[in-house]
């Protein structure tokens, strides 16, 4: 196994950590574990990309590793701020079409296809978000709830772009015209 795979499986374990911890109320050790895991992300790519080691279960490991600690920040984040559950329930209907679409291009294609930059944009906006409700919970609602929104927008913008970037791959495939 990979260094940049054994990152985004220690990334994963890391997911029940930070949830235990900021349901106790230890919510600076919580933020901690998310910057451990927002730096091994930004780390497992580039030491993946320096020195060849990208491999097609990493390019599945990486995203599931994403996806999951987003969604406890989210699941959190919904306890000071309902409008994330609308977010939050956005999050799993993107992932679980794209999840869908995804498996269908790799059995025809036989191959994974990696984050784009649109997916790690939206990635950064909910860390950042989802870290600024969790680190300071009396934010002003209206603050809050735009934060949410430009999430929300950004994972809307991410299910189309990887749409189209599906469609455009399943064409060339089957060689159809656009």
């Amino acid at each position: 196994m990979s260094i940049p795979n054994i990152i985004s499986l220690l990334r994963i374990c890391l997911v029940p950590v930070f949830t235990a911890l900021y349901l106790q109320g230890r919510v600076m050790q919580a933020m901690a574990v998310l910057l451990l895991c927002a730096a091994s992300d930004v780390l497992d790519g580039a030491i993946a990309r320096r020195f060849n080691m990208v491999t097609e279960l990493g390019k599945v490991l990486d995203p599931v590793a994403d996806k999951l600690i987003q969604a406890a920040m989210m699941l959190c984040a919904a306890s000071v701020t309902p409008s994330v559950w609308l977010l939050l329930g956005m999050h799993v209907l993107r992932e679980a079409a794209l999840s869908l679409l995804g498996l269908h291009v790799l059995r025809v294609t036989g191959r994974v296809y990696g984050a784009r930059w649109y997916g790690k944009l939206c990635t950064a906006a909910i860390y950042a978000v989802m870290i600024s409700l969790l680190a300071f919970p009396g934010v002003d609602p209206r603050a809050a709830d735009a934060g949410v929104l430009l999430c929300a927008v950004l994972v809307g913008l991410c299910l189309f772009m990887y749409f189209m970037n599906y469609l455009r791959i399943l064409r060339e495939l089957y060689g159809t015209e656009s």
